[in-house]
């Protein structure tokens, strides 16, 4: 039951945060920052993981070329955007906000994989809001996740989550890509993850965003792997986060027939305490 959780981690991606591509943007964040009030009002603890930086910085360097955008440039926008993506978040709260950047070594190294444990357990004790992304201006090819759907589980693990949300711009997972296929059907409920699911061809088709659902999977997989629940849920729909509070699996009404507009990857429902093995 939600409800019962006493930490989550949420992940927010680009196409939310910085819809246009070129700066960020509270305009689709209000229901997910009144969620996480909610959440904290009911004394559930929330990380924040937030895409962003990208494309916030991306307004800075009008002279490039968007299909063009080397590696280098890449790390340079995330560095001039960050501030703004931390911002933007911290302008709807009347709480403290810190940001968080890491890669995947922080993660895989077990003594500063304990450390970003402590570190967000510390500020979570004192009422403040982590927001996580990962370090784009110093990450390498053997050094990066990737995409912030594994880093958000992974962080799950290393704050013992008992939930994971990833909010995304489709109502949950669905056979295939809904955007370009009518006859895609909704899974609104996975119990195990098969060679189906992971090879399910279901990439970004945002010019922001760096995962997919295929990515959403993959976290999903590993969240549960260490009994945490996972939810995929629209995050433009304010009623979906309500409902999730209420302990239901929020609908969606349509002229012909009622949908889920949330999957949940069962996982176990069982609060557990931190301290998870580091990811590899």
């Amino acid at each position: 039951m939600f409800s019962s959780f006493k930490r989550v981690v949420l992940k927010v991606g680009s196409a939310l945060i910085a819809p246009s591509g070129s700066g960020c943007s509270p305009h689709k964040l209000f229901p997910i920052a009144q969620f996480i009030i909610d959440c904290r009002q009911r004394g559930i603890e929330v990380v924040l993981v937030s895409s962003g930086s990208i494309a916030a910085g991306k307004r800075h360097f009008p002279k490039i070329d968007s299909a063009d955008v080397s590696i280098t440039m890449k790390k340079a926008m995330a560095a001039a955007g960050q501030a703004e993506m931390v911002s933007t978040w911290d302008k709807l709260f009347d709480f403290a906000t810190c940001q968080i950047l890491l890669t995947h070594g922080d993660l895989r190294d077990p003594e500063r994989y304990a450390s970003v444990s402590s570190t967000i357990d510390e500020t979570l004790k004192h009422g403040i809001l982590p927001i996580v992304n990962e370090n784009d201006t110093i990450t390498t090819d053997k050094l990066k996740v990737g995409d912030n759907d594994n880093l958000a589980a992974m962080v799950s693990a290393a704050v013992g989550a008992d939930a994971l949300i990833l909010c995304t711009d489709v109502d949950g997972l669905y056979s295939a890509n809904p955007k370009d296929n009518p006859d895609a059907k909704h899974i609104p409920e996975v119990r195990s993850i098969t060679d189906s699911l992971r090879n399910l061809d279901m990439r970004t088709t945002n010019s922001v965003g760096t995962g997919g659902m295929a990515t959403k999977v993959q976290a999903a997989e590993k969240a549960i792997a260490n009994g945490i629940a996972t939810y995929i849920i629209h995050g433009e729909q304010a009623d979906s986060f309500p409902a999730l509070l209420r302990n239901e699996n929020p609908e969606q009404s349509s002229f012909h027939q009622k949908v889920q507009s949330t999957t949940k990857i069962i996982g176990s429902d069982t609060p557990h305490a931190p301290g998870r093995a580091c990811c590899k």
